[in-house]
């Protein structure tokens, strides 16, 4: 049984997911080399999912949006970072790549939600 609103929403679960899938890559890449970049994009990351948490407690489906689009910059974010990993030498064309594709599909989801609320 889910106790909170949000705990209900597709878009919440993959979040988390796409969460875990680069912090691995944060953890195994990036937290020696530049603790810094490994640092923002880590509150980044944990931005999407807590944005979709606390848009979903408002009352308000224009807040809620304004939540949503809140995650979606933070994605692009979590991918800026990741391509200064790749540019900087701590991360792999391929593994950016991944990264990218799976932010694309989370950002057209989030994109998507967003649009249904209004």
């Amino acid at each position: 049984m889910e106790r909170f609103r949000f705990q209900s929403f597709r878009v919440y679960h993959d979040a988390k997911e796409y969460c875990r899938f680069c912090r691995d890559i944060v953890r195994s890449h990036l937290e020696k080399a530049d603790r810094s970049l490994a640092d923002q994009i880590a509150r980044a990351l944990n931005s999407i999912v807590l944005n979709i948490a606390e848009g979903s407690a408002d009352l308000s489906d224009a807040e809620f949006g304004r939540f949503l689009g809140i995650s979606i910059r933070s994605v692009y974010e979590t991918v800026a970072g990741f391509d200064l990993g790749m540019l900087y030498g701590y991360i792999e064309k391929d593994s950016f790549e991944i990264v990218e594709n799976r932010a694309h599909a989370l950002v057209k989801q989030l994109a998507s939600f967003r649009q249904r609320l209004k």
